[in-house]
């Protein structure tokens, strides 16, 4: 299924997953993105291959939109429509962008669902990636010493779970 994790910190936001695509127990991809980068905005997302990708191409658009009628995207707004958009394709993960006051901020999304977090963790890795990210995690770090904390999380999901890989993606906002 893959991992993927959200990291905040003082100096900002990292997003960061795995590139393996598994399938019903069988790897159908080791390029596969979970990462996906909207300018300001970012989202780390699992579920099927084909549901992410399409839940990334429409949040694309989505975006795109926003910003044409109402201008910058901020977190909250931006949580929300994720999460819309995952209760379609049921999916789950974690988004990034500047809040009210244009701070970096992190959001998990679920089906439905939006929770404010400092650290999170989504997918077949997650319960051993939560355990690297919430015994390491300082809120006062630097984005490189988040950045780092979220490869080591991934590096120990991916030692212990098979359906997450070694080669990853990250995103950062700062």
């Amino acid at each position: 299924m893959s991992t993927v994790i959200g990291v905040a910190c003082a100096e900002g936001v990292v997003l960061a997953g795995d590139r393996l695509a598994v399938t019903d127990g069988h790897v159908r991809s080791r390029s596969h993105r979970h990462v996906f980068e909207f300018g300001e905005a970012g989202a780390a997302i699992v579920g099927a291959p084909g549901d992410v990708d399409a839940f990334a191409d429409r949040l694309d658009a989505e975006i795109r939109s926003y910003r044409t009628e109402r201008g910058q995207l901020r977190i909250d707004p931006f949580a929300r429509l994720a999460s819309d958009l995952a209760d379609d394709r049921g999916v789950s993960g974690v988004v990034a962008a500047p809040d009210a006051d244009g701070e970096p901020a992190l959001r998990s999304i679920t089906p439905g669902s939006v929770t404010e977090d400092d650290v999170a963790a989504f997918g077949s890795g997650a319960s051993v990636a939560l355990g690297v990210l919430e015994a390491g995690h300082d809120p006062d770090a630097s984005l490189d010493d988040a950045a780092e904390l979220t490869r080591r999380a991934l590096d120990a999901a991916a030692e212990r779970d098979a359906g997450t890989g070694d080669d990853i993606d990250t995103y950062r906002l700062s």
